[in-house]
């Protein structure tokens, strides 16, 4: 195993859980906004804007579509779906909810332990698709900003991951070397195929046991505490 000195960790569902805090707020909107005029529960709200968010994001990452767009299109999806016609609305659904995430004190399990057990060892790098105005807040929020030397964002020169060009910014930014960089985080598209690409080592956090990929990360752990048995 290669000696690392820097290690690049994805925020959201890795270390942050987003799911979560996504679906709270989105519960807290939905009824705000009283959704329940157009849908027949909360549940068949997220079943429209699941499956067609995650779309809009491998084709925001692969930078097909603004962040702009991105919003726009998410959040009208589901009104459209049945039948309503209304930017406005959807717009303010966007607001509401992306205000509301951060203020969710959410972590993934095990993560403090975690950091706790890397910061003494390594330097400790963000390296996040997620949007410049939400995740610092969302960090200092779940109280783990302080573990971190910077957060490194596709916002900051807008490429996200896999883009090597996102990588290879982390490594000048953080003065890091690439045969001493490892990446984690739960993405296998993005997160691990985007450090392979540059010939980062990876560490694939897969809670949910995902099978099927193309080639064999460096490093897999079910669980965030597996991690201190491999580095």
């Amino acid at each position: 195993m290669r000696q690392y000195k820097s290690l690049f960790i994805d925020l959201d569902d890795t270390l942050y859980d987003f799911s979560g805090a996504s679906r709270e707020s989105f519960k807290e909107t939905y009824e705000l906004l009283r959704y329940e005029r157009y849908f027949d529960s909360f549940e068949q709200y997220m079943a429209l804007y699941e499956p067609y968010n995650l779309e809009l994001w491998r084709i925001y990452g692969e930078g097909k579509i603004t962040k702009e767009e991105l919003n726009k299109r998410r959040y009208s999806y589901p009104l459209e779906c049945v039948g309503v016609n209304d930017q406005q609305l959807a717009d303010t659904f966007c607001r509401e909810a992306l205000s509301r995430i951060p203020t969710k004190n959410k972590l993934m399990p095990g993560a403090i332990e975690l950091l706790e057990y890397l910061a003494p060892k390594y330097r400790l790098f963000i390296l996040s698709n997620g949007f410049k105005e939400l995740q610092s807040h969302k960090m200092r929020t779940a109280g783990i900003l302080h573990y971190f030397e910077k957060l490194i964002l596709s916002d900051d020169i807008g490429v996200n991951k896999p883009n090597p060009q996102l990588y290879e910014y982390a490594l000048r930014e953080s003065g890091s070397k690439l045969d001493e960089s490892l990446m984690i985080g739960d993405m296998f598209d993005t997160d691990i195929a985007g450090a392979a690409n540059i010939g980062m080592d990876q560490l694939y956090y897969n809670p949910k046991g995902k099978s099927g990929h193309t080639f064999k990360p460096t490093y897999e752990a079910a669980h965030l505490l597996d991690i201190k048995d491999i580095i």
